[in-house]
C-alpha cells in the first residue's frame, strides 16, 4: 500500500503548474459559464488529480462533494465515469448542480427556447409576478415587467428538466439587470444615476445567455457521449445532487472512495457571501422547482444563507469547544493567543469557522470507504493582519482523526471569481491542495 501511495505520490508532483494554476483552461468546458457563480474551482485543475486517483481502485468509483458549489467537481467525475454526489447548503447551488449534471440534448434546449420566445411574444401583460421587500430598490419597473414575462413563460414550460436549466439562465439574466453592483458577492446597490442611465433588457439578456448556455451544456454532453457515457439520453452512472447541511449531515446512505471538494475560507459573511450573491435570483425561482427537501428559509433575509453555513452562528459552550479543538491543532490556538481581548470578537468567528469544518469532516468520514482519497482544496486569508494557516489547521484536524497526509500540491489563483474586498478579512493569492488517505484498519 505504501509502494502505492509513493506512486500517487510521484504522478500527482508531475502535474504542471500550468495546469494546477488553470493558465490555459476553456472557461466554456464542463457547462462551467452557465452561471457566474462566486469562486469556482476550475475544472482542469482537478482533472488530473481526480483521473489518478480514480484509476488505483477497481471497479465502480464514486466520488463526494460536501461543499458542491457549482458541481465543477461533480461534473469533472462525471467525465471520468464516477458516480457523484454532492450537496450545499445553498438553494441556488443545488438548482445549478441539478442542471450540470444533467444529461440534455441539442434539440430538446433548442425546442424550449423556440418555446419561450413564442411565448413572450404573445405576452402583452404588464402584470408583475414577484413581490418581496424592497424589490423597487433592486429592480427598475420596466425590468420587472420584463422579468415577470420570463417567469410566466418559463413556469408554463411542462418538463422539470427544461424549467431548471431555464431558470438558470434567468439567474444570470438577474444577476446582470438588478440594480445590484457586481464589483463584490455583497448586496451593494449602485448609485442613483447609475440606475437611471442603465437601460437594459432582460428579455434581450436571456435570449444571449441561453443560446451561450445551450452551446456550453451541449459541448460537456458531447464529451460524455464520446466516452461512452451516456444510454437512453441519461448519464449511465449514478448522479445525484440534493440539499443539504453538511454540518449536519450528508443526506445519502451511499459510501464512497473519493472525497473531492473546496470548503469556504472562512464563515460565509467575511469571506465569499454566497447566499447575498444568490439572494435577488432565489426570489424569482419557484423552491419545488428547486428541492422540495430545502430545510431553511432562505428568502427571510439577504444573510439567511450565510448565517446558516458553517461558522455562520455563534457557539454555544464557547470555551469548551475552543479547549476541544485547541487539543487537535497546535496552529490554531497559537494563532488564537496572538490576539489581542480587543480583538477577541474577531478570533472567534475563527474558532466558530474551524468547528463547523471539524464537525463536517466528521459527517464526511462517516460516508468514505476504508483507504479513501480525500482532496481538499483550501486556501489561507488574512484576519486583523494575521494569516488564518487554513492547510496547516486542516491537517492537524485530519491527523487527530488518523487521517494520513500523501502529499500536497500549491497553486496560484488566477481563475477564480474572487471578491474584491470583504469587511475584515482579505483572501489569499494562494491555494494548497491536500491530499489524504483515510485507514483501512
Amino acid at each position: 500500500m505504501e509502494v502505492l501511495d509513493n506512486e500517487i505520490k510521484k504522478s500527482l508532483g508531475s502535474i504542471s503548474n500550468e495546469i494546477l494554476n488553470g493558465t490555459n483552461y476553456n472557461r466554456s468546458d464542463f457547462a462551467r459559464k452557465i452561471l457566474n457563480y462566486p469562486a469556482m474551482m476550475v475544472p482542469s485543475v482537478q482533472e488530473p488529480i481526480i483521473k489518478n486517483l480514480a484509476e488505483t481502485f477497481n471497479g465502480e468509483v464514486s466520488l463526494l462533494d460536501p461543499f458542491m458549489g457549482a458541481s465543477n467537481t461533480l461534473v469533472t467525475g462525471m467525465k471520468y465515469g464516477l458516480n457523484v454526489f454532492g450537496q450545499d447548503i445553498n438553494p441556488l447551488s443545488v438548482l445549478l448542480s441539478k442542471v450540470k449534471t444533467q444529461y440534455y440534448t441539442e434539440e430538446e434546449l433548442k425546442a424550449s427556447k423556440e418555446s419561450i420566445q413564442s411565448k413572450i411574444d404573445a405576452d402583452t401583460s404588464i402584470k408583475k409576478e414577484v413581490r418581496f421587500h424592497n424589490i423597487d430598490k433592486w429592480f427598475k419597473n420596466d425590468v420587472q415587467i420584463e422579468l415577470s414575462k420570463l417567469y410566466r413563460a418559463i413556469a408554463s414550460e411542462r418538463s422539470l428538466k427544461k424549467r431548471r436549466f431555464l431558470w438558470v439562465a434567468l439567474a444570470e439574466v438577474i444577476r446582470l439587470t438588478s440594480n445590484d453592483r457586481t464589483s463584490t458577492f455583497k448586496l451593494h446597490v449602485r448609485s442613483k444615476d447609475d440606475i437611471e442611465n442603465r437601460n437594459l433588457s432582460p428579455i434581450k439578456y436571456f435570449f444571449s445567455t441561453l443560446n451561450r448556455s445551450i452551446v456550453d451544456m451541449n459541448s460537456f454532453c458531447s464529451v460524455l457521449e464520446e466516452n461512452g457515457l451516456v444510454e437512453a439520453k441519461k448519464y449511465n452512472k449514478q448522479a445525484k445532487v440534493v440539499w443539504g447541511d453538511s454540518l449536519k449531515s450528508i443526506r445519502t446512505k451511499k459510501k464512497f472512495n473519493l472525497l473531492v471538494t473546496s470548503p469556504p475560507y472562512g464563515d460565509n459573511q467575511t469571506t465569499v457571501t454566497y447566499g447575498q450573491f444568490s439572494f435577488l435570483p432565489l426570489q424569482w425561482i419557484p423552491v419545488e422547482d428547486i428541492d422540495k427537501e430545502i430545510g431553511l428559509d432562505y428568502l427571510k433575509t439577504a444573510q439567511e444563507i450565510d448565517s446558516s453555513s458553517i461558522g455562520g452562528k455563534m457557539l454555544q459552550d464557547f470555551t469548551k469547544k475552543k479547549e476541544a479543538l485547541f487539543e487537535k491543532s497546535n496552529t490554531l490556538k497559537h494563532l488564537f493567543d496572538s490576539f489581542s481581548d480587543d480583538e477577541q470578537k474577531k478570533a472567534k468567528k475563527v474558532i466558530n469557522f474551524i468547528h463547523d469544518l471539524d464537525k463536517t469532516i466528521d459527517n464526511s468520514l462517516r460516508k468514505l470507504n476504508e483507504g479513501a482519497y480525500m482532496v481538499w482544496t483550501v486556501g489561507n486569508r488574512n484576519v486583523n493582519k494575521r494569516v488564518v494557516k487554513n492547510d496547516e489547521i486542516l491537517m492537524e484536524l485530519l491527523a487527530s482523526k488518523g487521517v494520513d497526509l500523501i502529499t500536497d500540491l500549491d497553486r496560484d489563483i488566477l481563475s477564480k471569481r474572487m471578491p474584491g474586498r470583504n469587511n475584515f478579512s482579505n483572501t489569499m493569492s494562494k491555494e494548497k491542495i491536500l491530499i489524504f488517505k483515510t485507514s483501512t484498519n
